[in-house]
């Protein structure tokens, strides 16, 4: 059976945007959001949350949701093709508090879209306040090595405070 993935990334987007319009904060809130707007380029997604939500919102389980990301261009994956491999050391600036999470990340025009065509948003959603340490950008870059990289807006001196995952 033939999957066609553009039909399920437009259920994505449809069920992503109609929540976002009921429930704002699912998105670019940190330590509330599923998905957090890294640069304009990016948005931080946590693994497995975004997922799992995306495929409750459009009837599709979550396996198919990942696979259909990864096919249209809308999860980005690395050398081999594969997701970041490592847990994410991510913090709000202006907090004491660095936390590690495991997380993908997601083409910013797809997120946006969803909040601009189905959500009723009038433009792109502005970066969020969560930044990646930056003693992880060397490791990033070489994740996106080919690909528009994640902007230095993106990273930050992490607070001296950390909590596990």
């Amino acid at each position: 059976m033939l999957v066609d993935y553009a039909e399920t990334l437009t259920r994505l987007e449809m069920g992503l945007g109609r929540h976002y319009a009921a429930a704002p904060s699912i998105l670019n809130v940190p330590g509330v959001s599923a998905a957090l707007k890294l640069d304009p380029f990016y948005y931080l997604a946590l693994r497995p949350l975004f997922c799992e939500l995306l495929g409750k919102w459009a009837g599709v389980p979550p396996s198919r949701v990942e696979e259909t990301l990864a096919r249209t261009g809308n999860l980005v994956l690395g050398p081999g093709r594969a997701r970041y491999p490592r847990p994410l050391v991510v913090f709000e600036e202006g907090t004491g508090v660095a936390l590690r999470l495991v997380a993908d990340f997601v083409p910013a025009e797809c997120i946006d879209r969803a909040v601009m065509v189905y959500g009723q948003e009038p433009g792109p959603l502005p970066v969020s306040g969560l930044r990646l340490a930056i003693e992880q950008k060397p490791a990033l870059d070489a994740f996106f090595a080919g690909m528009t990289p994640l902007a230095d807006l993106a990273f930050g001196e992490p607070p001296l405070r950390s909590v596990p995952a």
